[in-house]
């Protein structure tokens, strides 16, 4: 009976991914977790790969999207990235940030400039 369900689940994602567009790939510097400090945030993260874009306070307990596409700009002297993706029931979203290479990398949202994200550094 379990093994029905994983199968009938792996048809799920499998059809899903098959209807959905044909995902934009993250530039590599902004590839990783993303945390924060601000007070009310502190549990929380952000990670973006390659085709795929999460938010949750955990590894196990992340929402996890598909980038449908990244669009890049200039505003003034910041970097601006306009995130579109969606959910495995094809509902669109987008996030809109700034992002600044110094000190390995911060990520600001345009709406929300008092929360700060850094990149978490990599275990080696």
């Amino acid at each position: 009976m379990r093994s029905m369900r994983a199968v009938g689940c792996l048809l799920v994602v499998w059809w899903c991914s098959a209807c959905a567009p044909d995902p934009d790939h993250a530039p590599s510097y902004l590839v990783g977790v993303w945390e924060t400090r601000t007070d009310g945030y502190v549990d929380q993260h952000m990670f973006i790969d390659q085709s795929r874009i999460g938010f949750g306070t955990s590894a196990l307990a992340a929402d996890g999207y598909v980038i449908t596409k990244i669009d890049e700009s200039r505003e003034g002297d910041k970097t601006l990235f306009v995130v579109s993706y969606q959910d495995a029931e094809q509902a669109k979203f987008q996030l809109a940030f700034f992002y600044d290479p110094a000190g390995g990398g911060r990520i600001t949202f345009k709406n929300q400039d008092h929360l700060i994200w850094t990149k978490r550094a990599t275990a080696t």
